[in-house]
This record gives structure tokens, sequence and C-alpha cells, in this order.
């Protein structure tokens, strides 16, 4: 899909420029980013209800340590006229588990802003019978900018539970919720967005069940429809990330693309809109180009993450990219600023992200590789720094990845590893795969 077919919200680039201008980024002093995405820790007790095979956070530290009452009060010190927009998601939490959810809707609209929700859906219908929950969402969609997103992932209860790897139907209730959330739309005669997405795999991707699911979508009356194959998980080796993309993303992309071209949207107008978003827009390979420096999506967003931190960015919100933390939950909105100040640098290389096992979400992919293109003479400022993985080898979720220099590190924290870690910037912890895309690179 070119980019001239895509819906607005999914121009990510013209997004970003239309909020600050290209000759801004990396010399004002302080800007606001586009939107503050805010990570609910669910209800403390569970990251989620799901387990979805490829949940990006949840082979990582998958800690709920945020203070929502704090998070309230500084977005109310922050005030309006700040951010565009504040949206409600997750590395691996659900956020309408939250019993706060509707605290920050309130508060989102209070400040002008518009919000944005990425949920798994299960909550609508029996929040809805609870509490009227989607009667309230709807009452406060005032814009088609105001949006509801679901991640439905599956066209039938049978491969819903395997995608989800659960073992209940939750599919029916799911769309059961959907359907709430567009009746009163339309009872309210609310302008709000409630879109679908759907990550294929082996057991959703059958003609029958697409063609059906889509049918079931036209007719309850959704916005948008997005199919795209899963992105590999975070915390892997950049070796393994590129196997994945030649097993699965290229492999099953000539699959997809050939099976879902008849039954995609011809033009912008249509409702829904029905679009596949190929994997070329998460490709590591374009991550791993010479000239993939500057890092400008720290102009887009900045995130609290689910553990109580903020983050350079959404994609690393889990404790165990440290390196990208810049400090706990502020206590004031000077605090804040000055977070966000230290994560717009220019001297920030995204490779510093590659090397720790973490990666560029679609929405960074497109906005850096623009970005360092039309900068290409200047991006020079950007650094790769060395960072360096503590705790148990074997346990993944108990790991970080921190920078190698201590005075780097956001709590100037040391650890057992750190004897002897420190090396010359030759000598980074550079896997092999790399050094062979390089090598390769040169000879062309």
């Amino acid at each position: 899909m070119s980019k001239k077919d895509r819906l607005d919200n999914y121009n990510y680039m013209k997004n970003l420029t239309d909020w600050v201008p290209k000759e801004d980024i990396f010399k004002k002093d302080f800007v606001w980013p586009r939107q503050m995405e805010i990570h609910l820790p669910s209800n403390k007790e569970i990251a989620c209800d799901f387990h979805c095979f490829y949940c990006q956070g949840s082979k990582l530290d998958m800690s709920l340590g945020m203070d929502e009452k704090k998070a309230l009060k500084l977005m109310e010190e922050i005030g309006p006229n700040t951010f565009e927009y504040y949206v409600y998601g997750g590395a691996y939490t659900e956020p309408l588990l939250n019993p706060y959810f509707m605290d920050f809707m309130r508060l989102t609209k209070k400040l002008k802003a518009h919000f944005g929700i990425h949920s798994n859906g299960s909550q609508l219908k029996k929040l809805q019978e609870k509490n009227g929950f989607c009667t309230e969402l709807v009452s406060l969609m005032e814009s088609k900018y105001d949006y509801y997103s679901c991640s439905l992932d599956g066209g039938s209860p049978e491969s819903h539970m395997k995608t989800k790897n659960i073992k209940y139907d939750a599919w029916t209730d799911i769309i059961e919720g959907l359907k709430i959330l567009v009746s009163e739309r339309e009872k309210q005669k609310s302008k709000g967005s409630i879109r679908v997405a759907y990550l294929l795999d082996k057991w959703n991707s059958g003609i029958e069940e697409l063609t059906n699911f889509i049918n079931l979508m036209k007719e309850i009356k959704v916005d948008s429809l997005r199919f795209s194959i899963p992105y590999a998980q975070y915390g892997n080796e950049i070796e393994k990330v590129q196997n994945y993309k030649q097993k699965i993303e290229i492999k099953e992309h000539l699959h997809f693309k050939k099976l879902l071209e008849p039954l995609m949207s011809k033009s912008k107008d249509e409702k829904p809109f029905i679009f596949y978003f190929a994997p070329v827009n998460q490709d590591i390979d374009r991550m791993l180009d010479e000239n993939y420096k500057q890092c400008a999506y720290t102009y887009y967003q900045t995130t609290m993450g689910s553990s109580g931190h903020i983050y350079r960015c959404s994609s690393i919100a889990t404790p165990s990219f440290d390196y990208g933390i810049l400090g706990k939950q502020p206590e004031t909105v000077e605090e804040f600023k000055e977070m966000i100040r230290v994560s717009q640098d220019k001297e920030f290389h995204c490779h510093t992200c590659i090397h720790s096992t973490a990666r560029c979400n679609r929405m960074a992919l497109e906005i850096n590789t623009e970005w360092n293109a039309y900068n290409k003479e200047n991006n020079y400022t950007a650094k790769r720094d060395s960072t360096m993985a503590v705790g148990p080898k074997k346990k993944r979720d108990e790991q970080k990845h921190v920078y190698s220099e201590i005075d780097k590190r956001w709590n100037k924290k040391e650890y057992i590893e750190d004897t002897g870690s420190i090396m010359d910037e030759e000598n980074f912890r550079t896997p092999k795969s790399f050094q062979a895309y390089q090598a390769n690179n040169t000879k062309k």
C-alpha cells in the first residue's frame, strides 16, 4: 500500500511534521511531543487476560508499578494545549482492566486532547453491563480523531482461542462489544472512530474465515480493518529477527498479499476501509541501514510505562530495556519536561536499541527513515552507545539491557557485570549477523 492510499492516521511522518516543523527537530530546546502514551498497569494482578504468542512484552519484565493517581495529577498539572493525543495501550497490558481507565478518558477530554485506545476488546460487553462503559466512552468521542482500536486477531471463536492462547470463547463477547460501541455511536450521533486490527497466523487465515469476517465487519460498520503479519518479539538478537523475516515475513507476505488483494478496499471512501499493512513496514534490515541514525520519534511520542517509569519510546517501555528509561514517574511538570528534553537528543543513535535486542515499531521506522534521509548531512552527531545485559542469562524476563557506562544510566546503579564491561567503541557487543550485513553492503 502506497502512502497516498493510506488513511490519514497511518501517514506517520506527515502527522509528525504537522505537529512540529522539520526545521525545529533537534534545534529547539524543548518541544512537547505529539502524543503521550500511557500504558496502564491492568488490574495490577495480571498484565493481560490473554496470552498471545506474539505479545511484544510477554517474554520481558512485565512490571505493574505505575501509580495511577500520580499519573492523573501530572496530567492535570500539564494542562491543555500540550499533547495533541493521549494514547492508552500497553507493551504487555490490557488497559480496560484498569479501574482508573475512565478517569483517564474524562481527563483527556477535559484537557482538550484526543484519545486513542488499543485494546483486546475482552472487557467491552462486561463493562457496558456493569456501568454503561461503552455509552460513556462514545459520549466522549468528539471527533473522528478519538478512536478505539480492537486487536481482534481471529475470525471465529476457535481461531481466536488458539491465537490468544486461551481455553474459552472470548470472541463472541468481543463481537457483541463492538456492536454495542457502533450502536451507541449511531444513537449519540458521535463522530468517533472504531477500528479493528487482525494479525494473520496459521489458525485464522483461511479464505473462508477471512471472507466471513470481513463481511461481519461490514455488517457491524466499523471504520477500518487492518491486516498484518505479527512482528518478531522483542528481546531477540538481530540474527533471530532476520531469520524470522526470511522464514515468516517474506514467505507469508507473498501468500497473504495474493490471498487478500481481491478483498481489500479500492477507495479510502469505503467503510470499513480494509487494508493490508505489509512487513516492509517492520523490516529489521531497514533499521540496520548505515544512515539510520538519529531518533526523531521522540518528537512524536513519550511514554509512561506500566512499570511506573518514563521511557523514550513506547516500543521499549519495559524495565528490560533499562537504557531507555528516563526516570521514575515525575512529581512535577518541570521534572517531566526535563525527561523529554533528554530524550530529544541529536546524539542518540537508533542502533543503540537495535543492538540491545529492541527495535523500532512501524511508526518509528517510517519517521526515522524519512528524517535521516532529510537530515543526512547533519545526522553524524548520533553515536551508538554500548549497552550490556545484566542478570540471569537464561531468564530473559529477569535480564536488563543497561548502558555500559555507569554515568549514562538513569539511576547510576552498579551491577556485578560491570567489572571489565566498558570497552572501546570498536569492541561493542556486535552480533556476527550485523558484521555480515555491513560487509555485504560494503561489497555492493
